[in-house]
This record gives structure tokens, C-alpha cells and sequence, in this order.
């Protein structure tokens, strides 16, 4: 029995695949890891099956967006930005590395790098095979060109959404929108949008929303929110929320748009009297949420407490600043509750003392009821409260699950480990926590990928370098380094190291992660060159422990 018991310890710890394979199997790990999210316990065999090897390829002339959340399809852009190409993923073992490396007639390194050979050339093509390619801009639409760093999927990835901009020239706000919108911020370049749908099982346009003279923030899905099959819009422009609901395969508008006026009290419902009588300056100087987020933090002083006189002081002090803030980004953390994070404006002048031109502008973070058109809660940015809120429900508002491999990778135990137990803690240090945690919510939808070797717990690495979060890095002069947490050891590089000279600009590397595979592709750019790596696995890859 003592002999069984060591063996099974030794196969608990092993890193082995075969024992990590059956430990999963098994479920033996289980209650070991209970605390841990659901599904967690299942992915420590990831850490025998890494992308290992690096392989600089060529790919066709596109750019490459993300793959579906079910791992099936891989999207792309045409260089002109005027089409959608969509890839089957045939898995690794139709890459057959393999057999290639035997054609080629070479040893295997964690990193294999040649300018001309069969394995840069038709690793692409092994790996990905063109399922088709939908022209979404033409006739009079040409003018417009495809935001290549935005996506987001619908309906458990059947439907893509995507949107094409265009440059308006000499474009005045109307006024209608002034009397209509009393939050307007016209300090911004209007842009004209359509809106697609496309259904990938189908290769079809759906349905198309256009949005003429519009500022909507497109860069890594920061504008647009989607929770279920709701989808929330927010423009900059006119400081309102536009709300559809994706119905087979058809965005339907919801008819109030939340921000200008409750819903139902709307400008048109003014008898034309009164109307005029309005000056377009005056008109609803404050919003109806602006004015319930006034009323809320009116309501949190209790009167004849020793502090009532001063936090009324304070409310009167900041009751200006707070009506001249707008919104800057929003997010659906359910389909009816709405977190919107409100900003100073922008300052026309720069500092006199320090002569900069742009400032750290204060936040206010509000929790929005849509269907009781109620502020639920609002939070200054270096609330301590707001963070608590972020570490305890950060997996919530990431928002993004696979059915692989579990909710995507969160930081927020991080958060917890280094500020909220720390026995050392002062109100200082947490109000310092919440100041830079607290920027990180709202979250993009879609803006976190979920590939189990980018998860905390599985693995430690440099998050400079690279992250969860979709978002280019700056190219390190050093390999990016995976080790295991618990015995040190390395598990896998990503060699992406920077090729330019000190001389030239910053280079960036974007990477794309495959849901649960060990693939990633990683896009290295400097200036206007771009070079493709694919990181797979092989078992053939010896991991150096240097």
C-alpha cells in the first residue's frame, strides 16, 4: 500500500502526458483544485502539450483577425479591406510537421526559421483551407474599407458582426442633434458606419444597419457591448446608447435610445410651443441619468451625521464637474444592467504650470438598471468598493467562455493575492489599487482570449510582453518564456524577438490565439512590414532549461 500510495503521488505530480491524461481521466485531481472555476482541474495536461515550436511562414496577402470561439474557422480581411475571407481550421495533426521536417531533411529546434523552404511555404495551407470569400464593400459602398480590429461574434459564433467606416468631408453636426442630444461632444470627426451581419455556416450578408455622422470607438471592440443577443452602441457624438436584438439573423433596434431622455418623456412629445420657445443651449441641460446619478449621491448624505455638512459641501463642488462629463465607454454586464464609465472632457488649453496638453482626467463609474431606468451605484475611480466588485466578479465582465477549456484567463486572483490580502494593507495602498485596477473596467466584449496557456494558473510569464487581453505588444530582444508555477520549469518560448535597430520605430507583435489548441500565429510588425510566425506543437521539440 505505501509503495501504491508513492506511485500515485509521483503520477499526481508528474509531468508527464500519459499521467497527466489519466489524472483528467480519472478526476483524482478534482477535489484538489476544488476551490478553482469549473472545468479547471481538467486542463493541467496543457502543460505536456505547448506550442513548442517556433516557425516563421508565409501567408497569403491578408490580415488576420481571430479564430471563432469554437476553434472551426479562422477570419481574415483582403488587403483592401473590402472583404471577408473565412478559413476552416483542419487541427495540428493535418499540419503534419512531422513528415515535413522528414521532406526537408532537418533536425528539430524550438526555433526553425528559413527563408525558402517547403515548410515556410505550405504550413498554411496544411493547417487552414479557404472556405470562401464575401465581398462586403462595393458599388456604393466602395468608398467605405473594413475596421481590422474589430469583431464580435453572435448566437454561439453562427453570426459575425462587422463594420465598415468611412471619412466624412466638411461634416457639420445638425441642429436637431443639439436639441435632441444635451450631452453632444462634437470635438470629434464624424465617420459614416455600416453594420453586417454575416451568418458563417452560410457565407451570407444577414442583415446591414447604417450609422451616417456618427463617432463610434471600433479599435478591439471597445464601442460596441454584447450580452445574449442584445447589442449595445455607444456614440461618442451624441452621447446616447443604441440597443438592438439579434433576431434570426436580423438586428432589430429597440425604439429608446438611452442617454438623451427617459423613455418616456422624449423632445418630440414638447408641443410645438414649447419647443420653440427652447433655446438650443438650454434644452435638458442635464440628462435624465446624469440627473438620477446627481440624486443618487444626493440621497448617500445622511442628515445631522457629523459629516453631512462636508459631503454637501463636496456634492455642491462637484456638481458642475459632474454635469460637463460624458460617457467614454459602456458595457452590458447583463442583458438590463449597463456599467457606463463617465470622463471629464478634454481640455481645449494646455496646463500652464506643466504644459501639457493632455491631463489624467477624472472617472465616474455607474451602474445604470435600463428597464427601471435606475442608478444602481456610483463609484469614483480610486474607490475602494469598485475594486472589490472588479477582482470578486472580473470573470463575469470578461464575459467570454469556451466550452473547452472553461471561463478565459483572469488576473484577478492577482489583484486579490497582492492588495486585498495583504496583511500589510493601508487605506492608502488600496485607494492606489483601486486607482489603477479601477481603469481596467468596462471591459471590450470579446477582448480576452480563452486559450488555456495563457492561464495564470498553468503558467507564469512576462504579461508585458504578452497577455489574455487582444491587444498588441512591443516586441521584446528576448524570447517570451512559459514556465510552470509550481516547479520553475520552462514549458515553452515564443521566440518573437524584435528584428529592428534602436534606430527605427517601436516594432509590435499581435497574437492569435487558437480557443484550446497549442497553436498561435503572432504577427510581428515594423513600420510597414509585417512577418508571420505560427507556434505549434511537436513532439519532436527538445525545451531547453536555460
Amino acid at each position: 500500500m505505501i509503495l501504491e500510495k508513492r506511485a500515485f503521488d509521483q503520477r499526481m505530480q508528474s509531468q508527464n502526458l500519459v499521467h497527466m491524461l489519466q489524472n483528467r481521466e480519472s478526476g483524482y485531481t478534482r477535489s484538489k483544485h476544488s476551490q478553482m472555476p469549473s472545468l479547471s482541474y481538467e486542463q493541467q495536461f496543457y502543460k505536456a502539450i505547448t506550442p513548442c515550436l517556433t516557425i516563421r511562414i508565409a501567408i497569403p496577402p491578408v490580415y488576420l483577425r481571430k479564430f471563432t470561439p469554437d476553434g472551426s474557422k479562422l477570419l481574415a480581411f483582403s488587403h483592401d479591406q473590402r472583404s471577408l475571407i473565412v478559413y476552416d481550421y483542419k487541427g495540428i495533426g493535418a499540419a503534419g510537421v512531422g513528415q515535413l521536417f522528414e521532406k526537408v531533411g532537418v533536425g528539430c529546434s524550438e526555433t526553425y526559421i528559413d527563408n525558402d523552404n517547403i515548410l515556410r511555404s505550405s504550413l498554411f495551407d496544411q493547417l487552414l483551407k479557404t472556405k470562401y470569400a464575401l465581398r462586403l464593400l462595393q458599388n456604393d459602398s466602395a468608398r467605405f474599407y473594413l475596421h481590422r480590429e474589430f469583431s464580435v461574434f453572435l448566437e454561439d459564433a453562427r453570426y459575425v458582426l462587422l463594420a465598415g467606416m468611412c471619412i466624412l468631408q466638411s461634416c457639420n453636426v445638425s441642429v436637431s442633434d443639439y436639441e435632441n442630444y444635451a450631452d453632444i461632444f462634437d470635438k470629434v470627426e464624424p465617420f459614416s458606419y455600416i453594420f453586417f451581419v454575416v451568418d458563417l455556416q452560410q457565407g451570407i450578408v444577414t442583415d446591414e444597419v447604417h450609422l451616417a455622422q456618427d463617432v463610434i470607438s471600433l479599435s478591439h471592440n471597445q464601442g460596441i457591448s454584447v450580452h445574449g443577443s442584445t447589442i449595445a452602441i455607444l456614440s461618442l457624438l451624441r452621447q446616447a446608447i443604441y440597443i438592438y436584438e439579434l433576431v434570426n439573423g436580423r438586428l432589430i433596434k429597440q425604439e429608446h435610445e438611452i442617454g438623451p431622455t427617459p423613455a418616456n418623456c422624449a423632445f418630440e412629445d414638447l408641443s410645438p410651443v414649447e419647443a420653440v420657445t427652447f433655446d438650443v443651449n438650454t434644452l435638458l441641460p442635464i440628462t435624465h441619468i446624469k440627473q438620477r446619478v446627481l440624486s443618487f449621491l444626493y440621497r448617500q448624505i445622511q442628515p445631522g451625521s457629523p459629516e453631512a455638512i462636508e459631503s454637501l459641501k463636496e456634492f455642491y463642488k462637484n456638481f458642475e464637474y459632474i454635469e460637463n462629463m460624458i460617457i467614454e465607454k459602456m458595457q452590458l454586464v447583463d442583458n438590463d444592467l449597463l456599467l457606463l464609465r463617465y470622463e471629464e472632457r478634454p481640455k481645449d488649453t494646455p496646463n500652464l504650470i506643466t504644459g501639457e496638453q493632455f491631463e489624467p482626467r477624472r472617472r465616474l463609474y455607474v451602474f445604470y438598471d435600463i428597464s427601471k431606468e435606475q442608478v444602481l451605484g456610483v463609484y469614483h475611480d480610486d474607490s475602494v468598493d469598485l475594486l472589490r466588485i472588479v477582482v470578486q466578479f472580473y470573470d463575469k465582465l470578461c464575459n467570454v467562455r469556451s466550452l473547452q477549456t472553461g471561463d478565459a484567463p483572469s488576473s484577478s486572483h492577482h489583484f486579490m493575492q497582492r492588495y486585498c490580502t495583504n496583511p500589510n494593507k493601508t487605506a492608502l495602498i488600496m485607494r492606489q489599487a483601486a486607482l489603477r485596477y479601477n481603469s481596467t473596467v468596462p471591459i471590450s466584449t470579446q477582448s480576452f482570449s480563452t486559450s488555456p496557456f495563457l492561464n495564470y494558473n498553468l503558467f507564469k510569464y512576462d504579461d508585458r510582453l504578452v497577455s489574455p487581453l487582444e491587444r498588441p505588444k512591443a516586441c521584446s530582444t528576448e524570447a517570451i518564456v512559459f514556465r510552470d508555477p509550481e516547479t520553475n520549469l520552462i514549458k515553452f518560448r515564443f521566440d518573437v524577438k524584435a528584428r529592428r535597430s534602436t534606430l527605427t520605430p517601436r516594432e509590435l507583435c499581435a497574437f492569435i490565439y487558437h480557443p484550446f489548441e497549442p497553436l498561435v500565429f503572432s504577427l510581428q510588425k515594423c513600420m510597414h512590414v509585417y512577418a508571420c510566425n505560427v507556434h505549434i506543437y511537436y513532439q519532436g521539440t527538445i525545451v531547453e532549461q536555460s
